[in-house]
């Protein structure tokens, strides 16, 4: 998912310069390949094809009403010539591309017998397009012929769109947007799934809210869906696995639908027996997917039309979103309305496509509007959430102002300027707090997130070093978390938070911890703030000795002397100069940020290092 992730981010920028890629797409028009000769073949080389039984054929050939139930492999025949001859006009120099909108499921490409690199994964090319370089070295003065190998099943759209060739400026811009939305934008709705569950599930722990289970519940249906569109196979679905993506997909809508009727306030008799209907619909539709996909008959076509009663039952509430929306004018109200609109007319055009009604080169839409869905569902809880705060603070007000009267108009007075100056003072501490949370997100997790998106842009990068980027970006976000569970200005249960998560790691690598942290007193600068640089110190220092340090036991020490407390990462790994010049392809920012962050809670940090081992102390002010 994070190199699908890296495309994503490539696509956009593409996007980004429409302009210009537009303007130098008119300057030379690529050239349609729609005449072929086409066979079918079992053959894995041109050179074994017979094609004076092929037949001519114009592009697109979609298997699905020109070969139905078909299963096999199709030869494809295409001379360049007098395409080649249409762009001759274009430096010797400059490459050409060949540009395929669809080819499905799997296929193979030789320009005069070389075999041409497809850029998919095992040639499988079912959710994506194509982008294939022509080498010039290949290319001859006349006689150039393209063969292309297509391997399709009946189970799926099977088939071959028209070719277009042309140099890359010409067709940067077609390529780039189709990928975005046949292939980035499924990607992003998923990953943007993950981010919702990882988001929800602390946030169910800690409030218990009924409508983060729900975001829990819906983000975990999902994931069937996700896992078959991420990772297809070459020979198409099986009736399992879409059995498996068909319930996940209507249980995650049964909870989307839960989502809406909850965050619209609908709680009538109406419509608790709509939701117990919805059930019984899903459930009677899973059965009849089950029965199907034991009989092997249950195909992407099946499955799509297995949708409909679902489809036709939430215009109920969908009618009511456009009603709510345009009683309240309520912004929040007004996109969801309008994303389940268009996400309701996007899944009926893909229903139509995966009944094979539309030209071969369609491609599904719906996963675009039901990222919006999402996104409208989280931005409606947001503003649900605030209002409900902003209700229970005038009632609180209603309640002060009621006794105020009580005790005469110079109470009401004292309480008033009270309530303002509260009120002051929470703005001040709520725009504090969000400055300081938006700062920390910036510069910790955000800044992990962007490097790993740029590595995933770049394929040397191996997938290791990748997820551990990631992996440090979710450690800073426990940080985040932990610092913000801070309720009293206890040192101690900040350490213990982060033996509790740092001790199963380290000993799973096969590092041994060893924890010496005594009694200490409480510190009355402790903040959510200071608490986070303290830890993220502690972690830099924990995360050299495991990474560079190659120690096998570290010790964190925590102590209190007559001015300071003092606390100590040490290790008994190979050490380093701290006063030498760093090597080759290592820095010591990290060692310059762990003494910025001691500076920042008004302490300093030393660091000794021999070939017996490093150790690094953080002494605090006991007050400041």
């Amino acid at each position: 998912m994070t190199c699908r992730a890296g495309r994503i981010a490539r696509a956009l920028a593409g996007l980004g310069l429409w302009l210009g890629t537009a303007c130098a797409a008119h300057a030379v028009q690529p050239v349609d390949l729609a005449q072929v000769q086409a066979i079918q073949s079992s053959a894995l080389r041109p050179a074994q094809v017979d094609f004076s039984a092929a037949v001519p054929l114009t592009l697109p050939d979609n298997w699905r009403k020109d070969r139905p139930g078909f299963n096999g492999t199709v030869w494809y025949r295409v001379h360049l010539d007098a395409a080649l001859q249409a762009l001759g006009a274009q430096p010797a120099a400059e490459p050409l591309v060949l540009m395929v909108p669809r080819l499905a499921d799997t296929g193979a490409m030789w320009l005069n017998d070389e075999r041409l690199d497809l850029g998919a994964t095992g040639g499988t090319a079912r959710n994506q397009p194509l982008w294939v370089p022509l080498p010039r070295a290949a290319l001859r003065p006349a006689g150039n012929v393209l063969h292309v190998r297509v391997q399709g099943s009946a189970a799926t759209r099977g088939g071959l769109t028209e070719l277009r060739l042309g140099p890359p400026a010409a067709l940067r811009l077609a390529y780039e947007t189709r990928w975005l939305f046949q292939t980035g934008v499924p990607a992003v709705l998923t990953f943007a799934v993950a981010l919702s569950f990882f988001a929800a599930v602390p946030l169910w722990l800690k409030t218990r809210q009924h409508i983060f289970l729900l975001f829990t519940a819906m983000c975990l249906a999902w994931s069937p869906r996700a896992l078959l569109i991420l990772s297809p196979s070459a020979s198409g679905p099986t009736p399992m696995g879409l059995f498996a993506a068909l319930v996940g997909a209507l249980i995650c809508n049964v909870f989307i639908l839960l989502l809406v009727i909850d965050l619209s306030g609908w709680h009538t008799r109406f419509w608790r027996r709509f939701v117990r209907f919805v059930w019984a619909l899903t459930a009677t539709v899973s059965v009849a997917a089950l029965v199907l996909a034991l009989r092997g008959t249950l195909r992407p076509l099946e499955a799509a039309l297995l949708h409909l009663p679902f489809y036709a039952a939430i215009m109920i509430p969908l009618g009511g979103l456009i009603a709510q929306a345009w009683r309240s004018r309520g912004r929040s109200e007004v996109v969801m309305a309008m994303s389940f609109t268009v996400w309701l007319g996007a899944v009926t055009h893909d229903m139509t496509v995966a009944a094979g009604l539309l030209p071969l080169a369609s491609f599904f839409v719906a996963p675009l509007p039901g990222l919006l869905v999402l996104l409208s569902l989280i931005w409606r809880t947001l503003d649900k959430m605030a209002l409900e705060r902003d209700g229970a603070q005038r009632e609180i007000s209603q309640a002060v102002a009621h006794a105020s009267t009580q005790h005469g108009q110079r109470l009401i007075q004292l309480r008033e300027e009270f309530d303002i100056a509260k009120e002051t003072e929470r703005q001040a501490v709520i725009a504090a707090e969000r400055t300081r949370l938006l700062h920390d997100l910036h510069d910790g997790m955000g800044s992990q997130l962007i490097t790993a998106l740029r590595m995933t842009r770049r394929d040397e990068v191996p997938r290791e070093e990748v997820a551990r980027v990631i992996e440090d970006s979710l450690e800073d976000m426990r940080l985040i978390i932990d610092s913000l569970d801070l309720t009293e200005s206890d040192l101690l249960l900040l350490l213990a938070n982060l033996r509790y998560r740092l001790e199963p790691r380290l000993n799973a690598i096969g590092i041994g911890l060893q924890w010496q942290v005594g009694p200490l007193p409480e510190m009355d600068y402790l903040t959510p703030e200071t608490g986070l640089s303290i830890l993220r110190t502690l972690q830099e220092a924990i995360n050299n000795a495991v990474r560079h340090g190659a120690a096998r036991t570290i010790t964190v020490r925590a102590r209190e002397t007559a001015t300071a407390i003092e606390l100590s990462v040490a290790d008994d790994g190979c050490g380093f100069d701290t006063r030498g010049t760093p090597a080759p392809g290592k820095s010591q920012r990290g060692l310059a940020a762990m003494r910025l962050r001691a500076q920042k809670v008004g302490g300093h940090v030393r660091i000794s290092s021999s070939a017996q081992g490093t150790c690094v102390t953080l002494a605090l002010p006991l007050h400041r």
